[in-house]
């Protein structure tokens, strides 16, 4: 047992030993070997600098040695398909899409433009009506809404005419032009006394729904229409006593008309303006005015009423007698057209004395009768024989006496107009139409209107815009000497509603 104990510990101490030689040869070996001289540092970085080498350019992923733990299987595996792929050609990154400069916005036409292009044209209503919903019209007397009143004169202060009002509601918008104002009344009141200035006011009367219109009351200081010239304007009178201070109400709808390019200034008078015009009337068959041949017989040879009812009431005599007073006169102050070419000089004077002062009694009958009672027939026998008596100047006057009593009983008293057989009624129509077809082609005056081309070759035209032109028209009372008035106003003042700043000018006449 020793021996084997001793055999161990002098195998353990001879490994000792050869542990011991072993790490001395080492350290013997490693004392042997030079050290690397270390170099300074700015040679150093200088040498490096230059014995670098440009490093490769990236290809597609970086390529791994070894597999590194957190990295997944799945991600190693794209990774590694993704090397095996051939390279793809390169291609410049996009720039980024430029938004295109926009199209400038073409220039938008000016009111003044557009209001060439069209007409609000104030169509009238046939025969006139008195519906109580209607607030647009020509003469009459005003229904605004609001607080208006009657204008004055400021220099006479006495009070204006008033001549027209319109409810802006009844406009179409698109013709408005985006400036008339959609709500209220415009109303136009001037001066026919032909006073100081010819002096007019337009009022802008607001309303909006559910604003109440009220009547305004006849000024009892308004005068005679047309002053000392309304023997000349209205067909019932013989002197400006006889006159009126109101005149004939008509009531209108505005219409909408589209307008063609014109070669000048002024009002486009061509055919397709009289088409649009008498599409805007709605009545292409109107019928003709009286003529002499409808108070001849059946024979052709007689002198008739063209209806069993003429004349149908005083004021109907009152401008039948005014008419042959003014054709008495006429023909005492010329020969020419003499109606009694067979008698000398005193006969001719003698005679045409007598119808005067006939004419004038009848006149004066009438005057002291309610204008529109109706006669008896015999009293309208007693007339018309009356008449015949005198066929040679009668004849030259009946056909628009006729056609002027017709036309002060419509508007005057539809009530009793509604009487008269509708031939009748329907003989007087022309003279309220927009247009009306004859054999010659299409009638088609300019007509009363808004926003539109005017009349003439006006001033104004370049900067202002036609608020409003009323032509002349003896049919409604309307005697400007044969023209047209024309109130204007800038597209400014129109859409800031300065109605103060309105100028009224003539054309024609």
């Amino acid at each position: 047992m020793s021996a084997l104990v001793a055999i161990f510990a002098m195998f353990i101490i001879s490994a000792l030993g050869m542990i011991v030689l072993i790490w001395f040869w080492l350290r013997q070996r490693a004392q042997r070997e030079p050290k690397p001289v270390r170099p300074k540092k700015a040679k150093r970085r200088k040498a490096a600098e230059a014995a670098a080498e440009p490093e490769p350019e990236a290809d597609g992923l970086p390529q791994k040695t070894g597999r590194s733990r957190l990295i997944s299987a799945a991600t190693l595996a794209e990774a590694e398909a993704a090397l095996a792929l051939p390279a793809a050609d390169y291609a410049a990154p996009e720039e980024p899409a430029q938004p295109e400069p926009e199209a400038a916005t073409p220039a938008q036409p000016s009111p003044i433009a557009l209001a060439a292009r069209q007409a609000i044209v104030l169509r009238q209503h046939f025969p006139p009506h008195r519906a109580p919903q209607a607030r647009s019209w020509l003469g009459g007397s005003p229904v605004l809404p609001g607080a208006a009143e009657w204008p004055v004169n400021p220099a006479t202060g006495k009070p204006l005419h008033f001549l027209f009002q319109l409810d802006l509601s009844e406009v179409p918008p698109e013709a408005s032009l985006g400036l008339l104002p959609p709500e209220g009344a415009l109303a136009l009141f001037l001066d026919l006394d032909w006073g100081p200035g010819e002096t007019f006011r337009v009022i802008h009367a607001q309303g909006y729904a559910g604003t109440p219109w009220h009547a305004l009351d006849v000024p009892p200081g308004l005068a005679m229409a047309y002053g000392d010239e309304a023997a000349l304007a209205w067909p019932w009178a013989l002197t400006p006593a006889h006159g009126t201070q109101i005149l004939p109400r008509w009531p209108i709808t505005p219409r909408l008309i589209a307008l063609t390019e014109s070669e000048g200034p002024g009002w486009p008078h061509n055919a397709a303006t009289a088409r649009a015009l008498l599409d805007a009337q709605g009545q292409n068959d109107l019928a003709p005015a009286l003529a002499i041949a409808d108070f001849h017989g059946a024979d052709g040879q007689a002198f008739e009423p063209c209806w069993y009812g003429y004349p149908q009431d005083w004021i109907a005599v009152q401008i039948a007698a005014a008419a042959l007073v003014h054709e008495a006169d006429r023909a005492s102050r010329t020969a020419l057209h003499d109606p009694y070419p067979g008698l000398d000089e005193t006969e001719r004077a003698a005679q045409l004395k007598a119808v005067r002062e006939e004419a004038q009694a009848w006149f004066d009958h009438a005057l002291g009768n309610p204008a529109l009672a109706p006669i008896a027939p015999a009293v309208r026998k007693a007339f018309w024989d009356w008449l015949a008596t005198h066929r040679a100047l009668a004849e030259r006057v009946i056909p628009a006496a006729v056609e002027a009593a017709i036309e002060t009983t419509l508007h005057a008293s539809p009530e009793e107009a509604a009487k008269f057989p509708e031939e009748v009624t329907a003989r007087v129509a022309y003279r309220h139409a927009l247009a009306r077809r004859t054999p010659d082609g299409v009638i088609a005056p300019p007509p009363a209107r808004l926003l539109a081309q005017a009349s003439g070759d006006a001033d104004l035209a370049a900067t202002h815009l036609l608020l409003l032109e009323l032509p002349d028209n003896p049919a409604i009372g309307h005697h400007f000497g044969g023209g047209a008035l024309q109130w204007w106003i800038t597209p400014e003042d129109l859409a800031d509603r300065r109605f103060e700043a309105v100028v009224m000018t003539r054309a024609g006449g």
